[in-house]
């Protein structure tokens, strides 16, 4: 058994936990149940270790989110009394017994070297017993912000600096270089609590910056690890997956440490024989880099749109509550948790933007036409149903004030998307998708100060369709953008290009590479109908995502897809994973003969799917989420699918994660 693996959930009294049965949007019940429990009782056996008052300070406000809305306290399970379904945004329902004085973030923009208490900004209470910190490996400006104050810090406090999932090699030479690591009252711990389940069909790293790592910065190692580590977790919990693929550089890499981790165990004694999937057979893994076109459109979904407008962290909306409720006369900002636990939002949440907004007003016809028969006095009603309805009075309830604030949050995203501004922003992005030059929008909206990072998301559409941008347009596109925004946004665009998400065309280039994707991908489709679809391709109202046409190919079979395979980045990798394990080079030699579309055949129980997990290594788009949930829905689709990703991102935030 290895370090990573996680006890297998079943319902008895020691778990205490009763699984679901399995469902198209929860395939796998034990999985996400038991990654739940594994993680919050790592984090509270840390919390608990040092009895004490204790302040937690978290690296950013995501860290924050994660750690107490989601591993401590379970928001699907989360019951609300009154009228209210959401907390005032600086609050959080923290398990009785933990004796946890505060909490703070630390801010984004930070002094590196100045150790001076003047440079920390608001002052902390210092009469806690333990300070807790939680870091992020990434970011050592957090790391040498928090040396500093601790080195500063008045009082003889325990401090304690957590890494989630682990400190790098640089981490521990700039705490040393600093001195804290030979401090008597600090000490060093890592939280490898690796993969979160925001849903049950969606697990992710909570890894931020994982483009940025790889491409920009050319330091990946920790990002493979991270992956690599989470899948072998997942396995310890569902069982071996015999069947792998891999498409981008990437992705080829997380396969290859994953194999070299799972070999190494079984070499050094500590796997005692493996257990093979019973539920799911197959895992494809996806380079963010083979698709970069993706996150540069605006998804037309529900869900995706929220993320869009107002961002969506976590599973957690951070709105104003006038939003929710107008009649609110304080302006605070409280967090809304939108998960898979309400079934109305489990129904609208992969909905077009055309369908949702009449979806909502017959839900709201139809629990009012509901009270209306049961409170009609000419109605007479027998005791049993009377009975009945006062049962139903609090789901009644829950789902009135569901309905409420869907209505309100859709209000919101339609006010946006009927803006001319949003439209024209839609039609550039398709125009630049089939084939269009467009610099002189770009020129227009760079004039007119369009927001910084809409202009840079359109800027590396154009890139990426067009094979490059013209080299003098490169030019003077640049020089806007850094007279118009400032000369910081001049780092961006060096990074943007580092990624390759941004180039100059030169004379021999040509847009040929993405034409051609995009014609064998049949990524366009004009005709297909948001209200009523039959293909993925509704989610951005004709413009299937890459990453699932790809994944559409693979059930079918790569034959007769090799120029295609040629134009994206890295190859595709096949293998079988056996016991015992093999070494990834002598698996890749030999290639298995059956598509993903046959295997799932082979594996089907009677009229149940088997189970495939969908891996993006550099995040996954709400788009994509829902045009994957979309196929698992679909008899005709061969598997449910379990999506697996560092993040969940859009455009902007992945732009902004380079900046």
């Amino acid at each position: 058994m290895s370090s990573n693996q996680i006890r297998p959930v079943t319902a008895n009294k020691e778990a205490e936990v009763i699984l679901p049965p399995p469902s198209p949007l929860n395939p796998v019940p034990a999985l996400p149940a038991a990654l739940r429990i594994d993680n919050r009782e790592m984090l509270l056996s840390l919390l608990q270790s040092i009895p004490g008052r204790q302040l937690l300070v978290f690296g950013s406000e995501g860290l924050r989110t994660l750690l107490l809305r989601q591993v401590l306290s379970d928001p699907h399970a989360r019951v609300f009394k009154g009228k209210k379904n959401w907390d005032p945004a600086s609050f959080f329902p923290l398990p009785r017994g933990l004796q946890i004085s505060g909490t703070k973030v630390l801010p984004d923009k930070l002094s590196q070297v100045n150790p001076e208490p003047s440079a920390f900004g608001d002052a902390w209470d210092e009469r806690v017993d333990v300070v807790t910190y939680f870091l992020r490996p990434s970011s050592l400006p957090h790391t040498m912000h928090v040396s500093h104050r601790i080195k500063n810090w008045k009082s003889r406090t325990h401090h304690r600096i957590v890494y989630l999932p682990q400190a790098t090699a640089m981490c521990h030479k700039v705490l040393s270089n600093l001195g804290i690591n030979s401090l008597p009252n600090v000490t060093i711990h890592r939280l490898q609590a690796d993969v979160f389940p925001l849903e049950s069909d969606l697990l992710s790293l909570e890894y931020p910056h994982a483009v940025r790592e790889a491409e920009v910065e050319g330091t990946p190692s920790s990002l493979i690890t991270a992956m690599s580590r989470s899948l072998l977790k997942i396995q310890d919990v569902v069982g071996t997956i015999p069947r792998v693929q891999a498409l981008g550089p990437l992705a080829e890499a997380v396969v290859k440490k994953m194999m070299t981790m799972r070999l190494e165990e079984h070499l050094a004694g500590q796997s005692t024989g493996e257990v093979p999937a019973e539920n799911v057979a197959a895992m494809m893994v996806i380079d963010r880099k083979v698709d970069m076109l993706t996150p540069m459109l605006t998804p037309l979904t529900y869900e995706g749109l929220l993320d869009d407008v107002v961002g969506i962290d976590c599973g957690f909306l951070n709105v104003n509550v006038q939003v929710l409720n107008p009649d609110d006369a304080d302006p605070e900002h409280v967090a809304l948790g939108i998960n898979g636990s309400d079934s109305l939002f489990t129904e609208v949440r992969d909905q077009h933007v055309e369908k949702f907004g009449s979806f909502l007003q017959n839900q709201a016809k139809a629990l009012q036409q509901s009270h209306a028969n049961f409170t009609n006095k000419e109605t007479k009603k027998d005791l049993d149903e009377i009975h009945q309805f006062v049962k139903q009075i609090p789901i009644f309830t829950k789902n009135l004030r569901s309905l409420t604030n869907h209505i309100h949050l859709a209000e919101l995203v339609k006010e946006t998307t009927e803006e001319s501004g949003f439209r024209e922003r839609w039609q550039t992005e398709r125009s630049m998708v089939e084939g269009e030059l467009c610099y002189e929008t770009l020129e227009d909206l760079i004039a007119m100060q369009y927001d910084p990072f809409r202009i840079l998301q359109l800027l590396a559409l154009q890139s990426i369709t067009g094979g490059g941008i013209k080299s003098a347009k490169y030019d003077s596109l640049r020089r806007d953008v850094v007279q118009t925004y400032g000369y910081e946004y001049l780092f961006v665009l060096n990074n943007l290009e580092k990624a390759g998400l941004v180039r100059r065309r030169e004379w021999m280039d040509s847009a040929a590479g993405f034409n051609s994707i995009r014609k064998a991908m049949i990524l366009i489709n004009a005709e297909v109908d948001p209200v009523d679809p039959d293909d993925v391709s509704y989610v951005s109202s004709g413009y299937a995502p890459l990453s699932v046409r790809l994944l559409q190919t693979a059930i079918k079979g790569w034959q007769g897809k090799d120029e295609t395979l040629k134009e994206l980045p890295g190859r595709l990798v096949d293998v079988t994973q056996q016991y015992p394990p093999q070494d990834f080079a002598t698996a890749v030699k030999s290639k298995p003969s059956q598509s993903l579309g046959a295997l799932a055949q082979a594996k089907k129980d009677g009229a149940k799917k088997p189970t495939m997990l969908m891996v993006y290594v550099g995040g996954v788009t709400y788009m994509e989420i829902a045009a994957l949930r979309f196929l698992s829905k679909r008899a005709s689709f061969p598997y449910h699918i379990v999506v697996v990703t560092t993040k969940v991102i859009n455009g902007s935030a992945l732009l902004q994660s380079l900046s």
